[in-house]
């Protein structure tokens, strides 16, 4: 999915993939997936065929994300996780990750690689605010 969507997932999901399963006292309720505008229908369609349907539709100033980047968050859900489609305003999936409030957090992965933005701060668990 994320592949065919050139799509990215980032946000606590990332972070979780990065730090020892030890030191994450937190679960991540949600999955935060990014994506370029022109590729939002067809990501839509297979959220859809996995059983996600539309929770919130199209909000354009989600008080969690800065809005600078951001065309629109949808929330899908499926009874039990939920999932927020963000798409990016700019020509990268990736715009909107570098303008979160937190280094911590600036970590993504695609369908095939994993990335940490800042290394050397948060695999000692260490962030700047942005």
């Amino acid at each position: 999915m994320l592949s065919a969507c050139d799509a990215v997932v980032s946000g606590s999901a990332a972070l979780r993939m990065l730090l020892p399963a030890n030191s994450c006292n937190w679960s991540s309720s949600d999955l935060d997936i990014y994506v370029l505008y022109n590729s939002q229908p067809q990501l839509y369609n297979l959220l859809s065929k996995h059983q996600y349907n539309i929770v919130r539709k199209g909000c354009t100033n989600h008080n969690n994300y800065s809005p600078s980047t951001i065309f629109t968050v949808t929330t899908f859900g499926n009874g039990q996780r939920h999932i927020d489609v963000i798409v990016s305003k700019t020509s990268s999936a990736l715009s909107p990750i570098f303008q979160f409030h937190s280094t911590a957090i600036m970590n993504f992965f695609t369908a095939n690689s994993l990335f940490c933005v800042y290394p050397s701060l948060t695999l000692h668990h260490r962030a700047l605010i942005n």
